[in-house]
């Protein structure tokens, strides 16, 4: 199957073992697919099947098939050469997902049941989604053990602090959750433990890189871990939406854009609309830094910025700020408020889906940053705030 985009990523992780990899090969291996439905609540709209692209997040969707409810009731036939997770977009408000393969599929809606748009598929007659839901159930099981359940107040209190917009509350009640660190951790480390066990288990099952999502990134694996767990996916698992994400996040670090690899050239308009090139930024070091101005951890790491910038300008160190899934007069409020005075370009977008320039550069998360040198070649990739001090003061001697 190809890739698709949608604009709503759900982060599916589910774990348990079920039937050997070998079965459900054979299991699924059908003349093709026949999925009927019906939507509770809505009588007349389109519904879309839609593959995700999870490698490209400002790609436009792929459609697989398209047909109108009509009394609330749909139907699709088709024939897919390799089962995979799949989006669902009903009418312009609603959206879910199943796993499409090639057997006989009911869905069943209720629209009354939405979350922001998103629907809870009722799916029979997918073994690959009943399997799915099986790691789910798991999942949730280790979720929601008893020595977990201090942990559910996190989120309430959470949300009461910020929407106060009361500074004194705010950090009232950072300092209460920390005491809940340690055990944060640990459900983490079990949920993350059970996900890689499933794909050691299941290596050649389309669901099993449904199951450690997208805990295969830089910023929740290390690279020795990445190196580990690519290699094991095989056969069907390899032609899933998620294992393209996979391969793309892989070549990205340890090829194209990896330590060592000379960064793509491009060409942007900074405040001034002035048309900036990466290549001609007179610089010995650049630190390239994507952001966005709704990004907390972005502008967390403004102030230690601050002072490397001061430190090391005259050196000839510079940072370029790449604005990018954002809107352009929130990210020029940004760069007035945390008063940054670097090189700042903006990298248009729609929908807050990545730029340009940040699709180019395979941008996984924000803050994405580059340390390279002055002939754009990568130094550093996504350096911790120790890795990046300690490159600066290695290069500079001081």
């Amino acid at each position: 199957m190809k890739n698709i985009t949608h604009t709503i990523l759900p982060l599916l992780v589910f774990i348990g073992i079920a039937f050997s990899c070998k079965e459900e090969v054979k299991e699924i291996k059908q003349e093709g697919y026949s999925v009927t439905g019906n939507v509770k609540g809505l009588q007349e709209a389109t519904i879309k099947l839609y593959e995700y692209n999870f490698a490209d997040r400002g790609a436009a969707p792929i459609l697989i098939d398209s047909t109108l409810i009509s009394n609330g009731k749909f139907e699709f036939s088709g024939v897919i050469e390799h089962p995979d997770m799949v989006s669902v977009r009903i009418g312009d408000e609603f959206n879910s997902d199943f796993f499409l393969e090639n057997s006989n599929i009911s869905l069943e809606f209720d629209t009354s049941k939405s979350e922001h748009g998103r629907l809870k598929a009722t799916v029979k007659g997918s073994k690959l989604n009943d399997e799915y839901e099986a790691q789910q159930a798991n999942l949730d099981s280790i979720t929601n053990q008893e020595k977990f359940k201090p942990l559910n107040e996190i989120r309430p209190k959470m949300t009461e602090a910020y929407d106060s917009k009361d500074d004194a509350k705010i950090k009232a009640f950072q300092e209460w959750r920390a005491q809940f660190s340690d055990l944060e951790d640990q459900r983490l480390n079990e949920r993350v433990d059970f996900m890689k066990q499933y794909v050691l288990s299941h290596p050649e099952s389309p669901v099993a890189p449904w199951v450690l999502g997208f805990q295969f990134s830089e910023g929740r694996m290390s690279k020795e871990e990445m190196k580990k767990f690519y290699p094991i996916f095989k056969g069907a698992a390899k032609h899933t939406s998620m294992f393209k994400y996979y391969e793309k996040t892989y070549d990205d670090i340890f090829n194209s854009l990896g330590e060592g690899s000379i960064a793509p050239d491009f060409k942007l308009n900074d405040v001034n609309g002035t048309e900036v090139t990466l290549s001609k930024v007179n610089a010995t070091y650049k630190l390239v830094d994507f952001w966005a101005s709704w990004c907390v951890p972005c502008r967390a790491s403004f102030p230690h910025l601050k002072e490397l910038y001061k430190k090391y300008k005259k050196d000839g160190f510079e940072v370029v700020g790449i604005g990018t899934a954002d809107e352009e007069a929130k990210w020029r409020q940004a760069i007035e408020k945390d008063q940054i005075t670097w090189v700042h370009l903006y990298d248009p977008s729609e929908n807050h889906q990545w730029g340009v320039v940040a699709r180019l550069y395979g941008v996984p998360f924000l803050p994405t940053t580059f340390l390279m040198d002055e002939n754009e070649k990568i130094i550093l990739r996504n350096p911790s705030k120790e890795q990046l001090d300690a490159k600066l003061k290695e290069v500079f001697g001081h």
